[in-house]
């Protein structure tokens, strides 16, 4: 069915010699929380005692996790897990890259799944489509560091959009995405803000406890002629999005 919630889950990547297994298995902590931000890594003894490696091996490790900016290396007090705070803007022209940018980050979006389906109370009022109307329904997901911190159930009218899901999954890029379909530019309409508790499937998503609230922003966004093309529901990691409203080119402080 359209409205169901997407199912998630989280696999960690093969990978090929030991310093990147130890890179890897390290991760998995530090995106799980055993290793939360901010938080001091066990000292190289103890690593090396735990994954039966020499020094040298954990050190190309460590220096992997250094470069993709998940741990930073205090010389004289240890190994840090890196603080994410990101601060999203909402704008007339909302756009994840350029968020990402503005705080000298990068990330990369995911497809999860995706439906054809009826429009329904859930997006027809928001795309101003007959409760009938056909749509297809997008879910995604967002990781920053290889953190996830946000996720995302979209829909989008059908025909006209009809080719969504494969340029996502092959662009990596809503905006990208909508450009191919020819939707060269869109605008957000409205954004409704409020925050709540995640159910279980959620909060594993985000890899993140039941008992942490999450941001929730409801959107639309509409083409050069003010027609819909996207309506949808993002939830966002409050402990590493920090959201902020100003007209375009407003600068954060």
């Amino acid at each position: 069915m359209l409205n169901e919630e997407p199912h998630f889950s989280l696999q960690a990547e093969p990978q090929g010699t030991r310093w990147e297994a130890i890179a890897a298995d390290l991760r998995v902590d530090i995106v799980q929380g055993v290793f939360p931000p901010g938080s001091r890594l066990p000292n190289e003894a103890a690593l090396a005692e735990r994954f039966q490696v020499n020094r040298h091996t954990l050190r190309h490790a460590m220096q992997s996790l250094a470069r993709e900016g998940f741990v930073q290396v205090r010389h004289g007090s240890g190994t840090f897990v890196r603080e994410l705070v990101l601060d999203y803007a909402l704008q007339r022209r909302t756009r994840m890259s350029e968020n990402l940018a503005e705080a000298g980050e990068q990330g990369r979006r995911e497809l999860l799944s995706h439906s054809e389906g009826l429009a329904g109370s859930l997006w027809a009022n928001r795309l101003r489509l007959s409760p009938r109307a056909p749509v297809l329904q997008m879910s995604t997901r967002a990781l920053v560091r290889g953190r996830p911190v946000s996720l995302c159930s979209a829909a989008y009218p059908l025909p006209r959009l009809g080719a969504m899901a494969q340029a996502f999954a092959r662009l990596g890029s809503i905006t990208a995405a909508l450009a191919e379909l020819g939707v060269t530019d869109y605008t957000r309409e409205r954004s409704v803000i409020s925050s709540r508790l995640p159910n279980q499937q959620e909060a594993d998503a985000l890899a993140r406890p039941v008992t942490q609230p999450v941001l929730v922003v409801d959107y639309c966004n509409v083409d050069a002629a003010g027609v819909p093309v996207e309506a949808g529901r993002t939830l966002f990691a409050a402990d590493a999005v920090q959201l902020t409203v100003g007209p375009d080119g407003w600068e954060r402080s």
